[in-house]
């Protein structure tokens, strides 16, 4: 499936697509035979814990409400490019050696997104998206479950011009994962491939006096840029199997069936920079390696051996884990290094029914806990522990009432990258930073399917940062964060549809921590059903605005988000406008991206010298398969 859209085509032309899209989904949603309504259908679980975790029943997301929301925003205004992390949100990662913070975490499949599935049949689902300035989207997931072997694949590819000089990206992923058991469940196996590209131009910004009131709306690819010929490479390849027997025959009278289990993986990472126009730029002040041109990389391998121990209730009701995982990583960046750990691990699951009935009936009640601990005791990063416990509490399975809380407290050693460095633009060895010490607590409510509250607090100390130019550096005093979000969606009058996202943030320093205060999205629109009942339709417009901020800087060279003073963000109203809509099984949508553009004034960007995009359409379609 490939789109092409051009920026310059005419109303009519636009109007005379989007009647072609809409007449022949129409006409091939009739035409497919297979559609299944049967919601067991798909079931799915997460890699993490994926022993001792159960199956759930996941239907193909048949909601339009957000269909125009294809991607959260990127930061520095293209997608595909590095985005800074703006938004307070719970969670870490498992314990271990890591080389640098992910600058593209909006653009990657991580092992923690990997899924293995379950299927009554073949499923499949294609989306397609083009728009302004050379924007495609072409995204795939395909699952199929044959004698008792899944295999599922899920593939995404990107790529968009960008509206400024010097700004195109291209990003590839996918990942491969299957799982097997055998018919007496005494073997079974997971397995996964992942891969993730992201290339990129890298353009330093656009220059400070550039954009005016006068210059708008003039083409922005002749506005000058501070990078006219840097590129940045990044790739990723990892592979997981992981095999388990199970330890006892599980006849009528078990309780608890007991398990061994093996996990190998490996994990290919490549970082490129290239710069050949460094001498009369003036973008990097120092040159280390060569003053003519900058060709940085780096190469990490990383090699994991786990074994471990479980045991699970028949009833699926307790589990428990503990094992052993072995870490050896590599890292070639103009020299070797070895870095090893010793990691033991828990896990601690339980689960209570408190009604008969497996379905979300009015009565359900349930609990669900999860508790889980790391400790390296010995190695490179030897002391760091992580302790975690999640939990909810569905008190009410018809109305979508529910309370979850998450509780997490760890010590992580710092990245490689903020002890180490080599690079033609910024070196520095053994800078010896403690360890980082965190504890965190999420607490939510939802009322209903119509609203939810919740509440983030984070306590750190030796926060690790990077400077005004670009140095990394550790504030040793205590750092609080707090958030507040609240989400609220009601449809008045049977078609008059309204929503509400609101994010409230606060932190103790605001030297160290960048963070808008307040941050909502509102969107207002027509909703309703026609022809029928066989077209859902929904108009409207979405508002989003951000809090004025001092926001990060940017460094290709090293892809880490500095601190900045020499900027300060004003709010935007960045308006939507959109037409979602579906024919069973097809969903399409027609958007147009800030529809004030223009009107608003120039204060359109959330990091120096990267503006978001002008006044952009995109158009897209979702196509889903059962046969």
């Amino acid at each position: 499936m490939h789109f092409i859209f051009q920026q310059k085509r005419s109303y009519y032309s636009l109007q005379k697509i989007w009647l072609c899209l809409f007449c022949c989904s129409y006409f091939f949603s009739g035409s497919q035979t297979a559609y299944s309504t049967d919601p067991a259908y798909l079931a799915f679980k997460t890699e993490k814990n994926n022993l001792i975790t159960n199956y759930y029943f996941t239907y193909p997301d048949t909601s339009i409400n957000n269909l125009h929301n294809f991607f959260p925003r990127n930061f520095l205004g293209n997608i595909g490019l590095p985005s800074p992390n703006y938004l307070l949100n719970y969670g870490t990662n498992d314990l271990g050696f890591n080389f640098c913070p992910p600058a593209y975490k909006n653009d990657v499949y991580n092992e923690n997104q990997v899924n293995y599935y379950r299927t009554k049949g073949p499923y499949a689902n294609l989306t397609g998206i083009a728009g302004s300035k050379k924007f495609q989207v072409f995204k795939m997931v395909f699952s199929q479950t044959y004698k008792r072997v899944n295999v599922t694949l899920k593939f995404s590819r990107y790529t968009s011009e960008g509206f400024y000089l010097k700004q195109q990206s291209y990003t590839n992923n996918f990942y491969l994962s299957s799982n097997y058991i055998t018919k007496k469940e005494r073997f079974g196996y997971y397995f996964y491939i992942l891969n993730n590209g992201n290339k990129n131009k890298e353009n330093g910004g656009i220059k400070a006096d550039s954009l005016t009131e006068t210059t708008l709306l003039q083409n922005k690819q002749l506005f000058p840029v501070r990078l006219n010929s840097a590129t940045r490479d990044n790739r990723e390849f990892k592979a997981m199997f992981n095999p388990y027997f199970k330890l006892n025959k599980g006849d009528s009278g078990t309780k608890l069936n007991h398990f061994i289990q093996l996990k190998s993986s490996f994990a290919s990472s490549k970082y490129e920079y290239n710069d050949y126009n460094i001498a009369t730029e003036n973008f990097y002040i120092i040159r280390y390696l060569n003053t003519d041109t900058t060709h940085d990389s780096s190469h990490v391998l990383k090699f994991i051996n786990e074994i471990s121990y479980a045991a699970v209730s028949t009833n699926s009701n307790f589990a428990l884990s503990f094992g052993y995982k072995n870490e050896v990583n590599q890292v070639w960046q103009k020299a070797d290094s070895l870095f090893y750990n010793h990691i033991a691990t828990a896990d601690l699951v339980f689960r209570k029914q408190f009604t008969a009935s497996q379905r979300a009936t009015k009565d359900q009640r349930s609990l669900q806990t999860h508790f889980n601990f790391q400790y390296i005791f010995d190695g490179a990063n030897k002391g760091n522990y992580k302790a975690e416990n999640r939990s909810v509490f569905l008190l009410n399975g018809g109305k979508s009432r529910y309370v979850y809380l998450n509780l997490l407290a760890e010590s992580r050693s710092a990245d490689y990258i903020y002890n180490y460095w080599i690079s033609n633009h910024f070196t520095w060895f053994n800078n010896g930073y403690k360890a980082q010490q965190q504890t965190q607590a999420n607490l939510g409510f939802a009322f209903n399917k119509n609203f939810s509250v919740g509440v983030f607090v984070q306590n750190m100390n030796n926060y690790l940062f990077f400077d005004n130019v670009g140095l990394p550096g550790q504030y040793a005093k205590p750092i609080s964060n707090t958030g507040f979000n609240l989400n609220f969606a009601k449809i008045f009058f049977k078609h008059l549809g309204t929503s509400l996202e609101y994010r409230f943030q606060n932190t103790s320093n605001t030297t160290y921590v960048r963070l808008p205060k307040n941050q909502a999205s509102a969107k207002l629109f027509y909703t309703g059903f026609l022809f029928k009942n066989n077209l859902q339709l929904q108009i409207g417009s979405q508002l989003q605005i951000y809090d004025s901020f001092y926001s990060y800087g940017y460094m290709p060279s090293t892809q880490a988000f500095y601190l900045q003073e020499n900027f300060k963000t004003t709010p935007y109203p960045f308006v939507d406008v959109y037409i979602n809509a579906r024919i069973k099984p097809v969903s399409f949508f027609f958007k147009l991206e800030n529809a004030l553009y223009g009107l608003a004034g120039t204060h359109y960007a959330l990091t120096q010298g990267y503006y978001q995009t002008d006044r952009a359409f995109r158009l897209g379609i979702s196509w889903s398969f059962f046969d």
